[in-house]
């Protein structure tokens, strides 16, 4: 790999989630807006990158990243807050259960691993709309070696 292709991991993990069938039907985006339906939803971001301790002596020709991705995963009820944060706990466990089974990401990176993340829920209401929201981050750390080579 000459260069770090971020968006390129960033749609692997994308599709990891759309391909596990105890996720059928959340819809996942990538760096984008939420979609227009209130439905469960992962957003993919990269968040940030760093140069981790003990850098291979290649002649600078190769450096590994630690590539930081935040996965906000979300839900949404008519019922209550409660209902909304049950369902996204269901949803976070399953997105963290289909992450941990693909620690390459399908051979993109050299490993990948998870470092929990924030939680939110709150009450949602406006002109279109009237609920509850809840959501969940799942920060998922990939290991990368971009070379010249």
């Amino acid at each position: 790999m000459s260069r770090v292709d971020y968006y390129s991991i960033a749609n692997e993990v994308r599709e990891i989630i759309i391909s596990d069938p105890t996720l059928e039907g959340v819809q996942v985006t990538v760096e984008d807006d939420a979609p227009l339906d209130s439905g469960p939803w992962v957003s993919v971001v990269l968040v940030n990158r760093s140069t981790p301790m003990g850098q291979p002596l290649a002649n600078g020709t190769r450096t590994r990243f630690n590539v930081r991705f935040s996965l906000w995963c979300w839900q949404f009820s008519l019922e209550s807050t409660g209902v909304a944060s049950k369902l996204r706990d269901d949803l976070v466990g399953k997105v963290e259960v289909a992450l941990m089974a693909n620690r390459t990401l399908n051979d993109k990176v050299a490993s990948s691993w998870l470092e929990g993340g924030d939680m939110m829920s709150e009450r949602v209401q406006n002109d279109n709309i009237s609920g509850y929201i809840a959501g969940g981050e799942v920060i998922l750390i990939a290991d990368i070696m971009a070379s010249t080579i």
